[in-house]
């Protein structure tokens, strides 16, 4: 377990973040090989279906996945101020609530998956492999959560090792499952969801085991569920506004995907290839807005403010320097990404909106980490209203851009969308936070 309340600000930020950046890198490039697989072994149709689906079981995953972090914010408050004995009551109502609310979100997707599907303009043509996708991972939110839910945990507990080396495991079988299903099985687009659940199932197991034996901080007694002293009045709001920030987030990415929907197949597949890469590049502030929320989790518990600017400080500097070195990969190597996914022998209106896609959103990278950093950090401050307005300001914009730009602008409308949307969140953030950390100093110098 690492304490972020000592030593080197960056040395402690660097040595966090590389394993939490590692787990994200291998996260996504399992998906990207998985998207890549579709496309070439299924062919353009199979791609833009599990395109379409995919925003839709991403939006349950991050609901879930978005209370699990939000949990673990409270457990880093706990472990930074040294409280054992509240940490251990907090862990157990995490893992209650976690569990209740992934019931919920499953019963909810299967009833209502195929009128999502519809809602955002799925084409009817692909209705049915969209469907037959995203049903196998809804089922597959059991496994997800168990896997998110000990990850969380054990970095909220400094250790961001622990969840890289079964998240390694995993992405391998993954990567290997993938190709076996939908080449020699000829289980379509199902062996692609099949793979991910399977995976995901094995490193969540495996990674409870680990705890089991090794991470004794974890392991709560049946007294530490009462229901007398529980910790879901900490827990909850915590939970809900980082699952409301990260799931209105998805829900715009949802609405943007109808809009793209309405432009056709091959402006579906060239985005899906576009958009898999620039997630996997997106990882880089993601991993870093992770490590400034537990960061700042942990010293906003041990009442060490100073560092928590220090540390915002460089976690802003670090991703900028990652966004220049994504700008030098998409601008050198933009085409050779998308045709990885789609083949280079296709149409080039499938090729040319992934490539403009790209390049349009990665140089905006600059703002999009002030704004990720800026909401983590308030998030671990217990500033839950701000990151949740930013979400939301997120959600209005890309509304705005289906409806009354796309028609107009058509696929440029999709491209201008976000980095007007990180632009406006990152100076609508960071302002907030400047006031806040001013305003503890002064409670805490009074």
């Amino acid at each position: 377990m690492r304490k972020l309340t000592e030593g080197n600000i960056t040395r402690q930020i660097i040595l966090f973040m590389l394993p939490f950046l590692l787990g994200n890198a291998l996260q996504r490039f399992y998906t990207l090989c998985d998207t890549m697989m579709v496309g070439r072994l299924l062919g353009p149709d199979a791609l833009s279906s599990v395109g379409s689906a995919a925003n839709v079981g991403m939006l349950l995953i991050v609901m879930v996945n978005g209370f699990t972090m939000g949990f673990s914010i409270i457990t880093g408050q706990y472990f930074g101020a040294g409280n054992d004995r509240e940490l251990k009551k907090a862990l157990a109502g995490s893992y209650v609530l976690s569990l209740a609310i992934c019931i919920v979100l499953v019963i909810f997707g299967l009833i209502f998956e195929k009128e999502i599907l519809v809602l955002i303009n799925v084409p009817a043509d692909l209705l049915e492999l969209s469907s037959e996708y995203l049903r196998i991972i809804i089922w597959g939110l059991f496994a997800s959560l168990v896997y998110n839910l000990m990850a969380n945990m054990l970095r909220s507990l400094g250790d961001s090792i622990v969840p890289l080396v079964f998240l390694a495991i995993s992405s391998i079988m993954n990567i290997g499952m993938d190709y076996c299903f939908m080449k020699y099985f000829n289980m379509g687009v199902s062996g692609a969801a099949l793979a991910t659940v399977i995976s995901q199932s094995i490193s969540g197991i495996a990674c409870v085991i680990f705890c089991l034996f090794k991470r004794k901080e974890m392991i709560v007694s049946v007294s530490d569920f009462s229901f007398r002293e529980n910790k879901f009045g900490d827990l909850m709001p915590q939970g809900i506004s980082m699952s409301m920030m990260l799931t209105v987030v998805a829900v715009g990415s949802v609405i943007l995907q109808s809009g793209i929907n309405s432009l056709g197949k091959d402006v579906i597949a060239g985005y899906t290839a576009g958009r898999k890469y620039l997630e996997f590049f997106m990882l880089f502030l993601a991993s870093m807005a992770g490590t400034a929320s537990a960061f700042t989790s942990q010293n906003y518990g041990a009442k060490k403010y100073d560092r928590i600017i220090s540390g915002v400080r460089q976690s802003i500097l670090i991703s900028w320097g990652m966004t220049i070195l994504c700008v030098i990969a998409v601008y050198a190597f933009g085409r050779e990404m998308v045709t990885s996914i789609t083949r280079s022998d296709v149409s080039e209106s499938i090729i040319s909106p992934g490539i403009v896609y790209l390049k349009s959103n990665i140089p905006i990278f600059i703002f999009l980490s002030v704004l990720l950093v800026g909401r983590s950090v308030l998030q671990g401050m217990n500033k839950k209203k701000t990151p949740v307005v930013a979400s939301v300001m997120e959600l209005i914009v890309k509304i705005i851009a289906v409806k009354v730009f796309v028609p107009m602008m058509g696929f440029w409308a999709i491209c201008i969308a976000e980095p007007i949307i990180w632009i406006l969140g990152a100076f609508w953030v960071y302002p907030v936070f400047v006031f806040s950390i001013r305003k503890l100093r002064k409670m805490e110098n009074q």
